[in-house]
C-alpha cells in the first residue's frame, strides 16, 4: 500500500506538470527551495512535515481526491526550533486555547480562528533603509534617545499582554512543567489571538531562556503583531506536527526587534571605537551574536574586523 508520502509527491508531481511549472517554479510558489523539491520528486528524500503542508495547500481538492489530508489545528504566532517535538507542539496548542478562554474578558468577537484567509495576503518587501526608519521611529515614540539602551520587557503595547510562562496564573502546574524541561530549549514564544478582528494578543514567553534572549523575543512578537503578519498555520500530518511560515516576515520581525535593540547610531560609533562584541553587548542587554548581526546587516563587518584594504603598486 502506498505510503502517505509516496502518494504526496505522485500528486504533486501530476498536478505540477498539468497546470505546465517547473519544479523551480512550484518552488518559488510553496516557498520549498528548488533543491529540496527536485530531491522530493526523485524520492531521494522525503519532505518534512512543514513542507507536507505546504504541498498539501498547494493541492487543494487534488489533495482530497488523492486521499490525503491534515487537520487545520491552530493559527497562532509560533517561535520555536525546527526539530520541536510534537509532544510540545501538543502542549502549546492546548495552553494557546486555555488562554483564549482565560483572557477572553479582554473584548472583542470570540469566534474561533480557524479559516485559510485570517490575516493579509501578500508579502510586502521592504528595504534595509525602511526598516532602519521604522525601529527609529518606534524608539522615538518610546521617548528613547538615539544611542539609549533598552530594555524590550518593560515596552506596552497596547491590546498586548505578554505573559511569562512561569509566573502565570492562567496555566495549571502540569502545563507548566511540561514547557518547561526539556521542552524549553524548543520554544521561544507563542503569540495567540484573542478575538478574530485581531486588536488582542497573549504573548506567551520562554521565561527559562536568558534574559538577553527574551529582550529580543518579545521584540519579535510584537513586530510579528505591529506589522499586521500572518499566522503560523500548526497542523497535524501523518501523526505529526508541521507549521508554515513566512521566510520575508520572519526576516523582517528579526531585523527590527534587533534594530530596536541595537540603534544604528550607536553600533557605528561602537565600530568607529573598536569597540568588541561583548562590550557593547553588555551595554545594551543583549548577546554578543545579536550585536555581530547587527554590524554585519549594516555593512560594518570589515571595519568591525579591522581588515585593511589598498592598492597595490602598479
Amino acid at each position: 500500500m502506498p505510503s502517505f508520502e509516496d502518494k504526496l509527491v505522485k500528486a504533486v508531481k501530476r498536478k505540477r506538470e498539468a497546470e505546465g511549472l517547473s519544479i523551480r517554479s512550484l518552488s518559488a510558489e510553496v516557498g520549498i527551495s528548488f533543491s529540496t523539491l527536485a530531491r522530493i520528486e526523485r524520492r531521494e528524500g522525503q519532505p518534512d512535515n512543514n513542507s507536507k503542508i505546504r504541498l498539501l495547500e498547494w493541492l487543494g481538492q487534488d489533495a482530497e481526491d488523492a486521499g490525503l489530508q491534515f487537520d487545520n489545528v491552530a493559527f497562532v504566532h509560533f517561535r520555536a526550533g525546527k526539530n520541536i517535538r510534537s509532544s510540545t507542539v501538543r502542549t502549546l496548542l492546548k495552553t494557546a486555547e486555555s488562554l483564549r478562554q482565560s483572557l477572553k474578558s479582554h473584548g472583542g468577537s470570540q469566534n474561533q480562528v480557524d479559516g485559510e484567509d485570517y490575516g493579509p495576503s501578500g508579502n510586502v518587501f521592504r528595504s534595509k533603509e525602511e526598516l532602519e526608519g521604522i525601529a527609529e521611529k518606534f524608539r522615538y515614540d518610546l521617548g528613547l534617545k538615539k544611542g539609549e539602551p533598552l530594555d524590550s520587557l518593560r515596552v506596552k503595547v497596547e491590546g498586548v499582554e505578554v505573559i511569562p510562562a512561569r509566573k502565570t496564573n492562567h496555566l495549571d502546574e502540569q502545563t507548566i512543567k511540561r514547557l518547561g524541561g526539556n521542552s524549553a530549549s524548543e520554544w521561544s514564544a507563542m503569540s495567540v489571538p484573542l478575538d478574530s478582528e485581531n486588536e488582542n494578543w497573549a504573548v506567551l514567553m520562554n521565561d527559562w531562556h536568558k534574559v538577553e534572549r527574551q529582550r529580543v523575543t518579545v521584540m519579535e512578537e510584537y513586530w510579528h503583531i505591529l506589522l499586521g503578519h500572518k499566522l503560523t498555520k500548526i497542523a497535524r500530518v501523518a501523526e505529526a506536527y508541521g507549521r508554515t511560515y513566512d521566510k520575508a516576515e520572519e526576516h523582517d520581525a528579526f531585523y527590527l526587534a534587533a534594530a530596536v535593540l541595537l540603534p544604528k547610531p550607536a553600533i557605528v560609533e561602537a565600530v568607529g571605537k573598536n569597540r568588541t562584541s561583548k562590550q557593547v553587548a553588555k551595554v545594551f542587554g543583549t548577546s554578543p551574536d545579536l550585536v555581530e548581526y547587527r554590524i554585519k546587516r549594516l555593512g560594518l563587518w570589515r571595519e568591525h574586523t579591522g581588515k585593511l584594504v589598498r592598492l597595490s603598486p602598479n
